[in-house]
């Protein structure tokens, strides 16, 4: 690409030429035209790095990281995407065998998880720990609402006694 500020100086009239205008003047019509020059490659998003206003590059942060529920969840849907339909039980028919964990809008376990309820009765519910998703020991498992929130204690965070977390 061609300087455009030489060229602006030979459209001035040049250096030494016929037409040369007084220097004042043609410094400001060099000028003048610079910024031209620079608003016309702010439009065609050329920018340059010496114009006020322009973009700060846009910085790319990693993306967050996965919970244990979010991350067993990925590994379930990964594996109902690449299932193959072997005989005439039908696709659905293997999601049954699948236990897909219950997550929380924070990623965290729901407390009750269920298996998926098959020819109309409900699937077994137990309770889990919402961090580590494992069994909380001492809770039923039943089919219907085991109300775990009866067996999962969250300890208090100034070392206090242990409350129960509602639901």
């Amino acid at each position: 690409m061609e300087n455009h500020a030489d060229s602006a100086v030979t459209m001035l009239g040049g250096v030494g030429g016929a037409g040369r205008k007084p220097l004042k003047s043609g410094m400001k019509e060099l000028a003048v035209l610079r910024e031209k020059v620079t608003e016309q490659h702010r439009q065609m998003g050329k920018g340059s790095k010496h114009h006020l206003g322009a973009e700060e590059p846009k910085i790319l942060r990693p993306p967050p990281a996965r919970t244990p529920c979010q991350q067993e969840l990925d590994q379930v849907l990964e594996r109902i995407s690449t299932m193959r339909v072997p005989d005439e039980r039908g696709p659905l028919e293997h999601l049954y065998s699948l236990h897909i964990p219950n997550c929380d809008r924070n990623g965290l376990y729901n407390l009750k998880q269920c298996q998926m309820s098959l020819n109309g009765q409900r699937g077994e519910c137990w309770c889990v720990d919402p961090n580590t998703g494992k069994r909380i020991e001492g809770a039923p498992t039943v089919r219907g609402d085991p109300e775990c929130h009866r067996f999962y204690y969250e300890p208090q965070e100034a070392g206090g006694v242990p409350t129960q977390q509602a639901q």
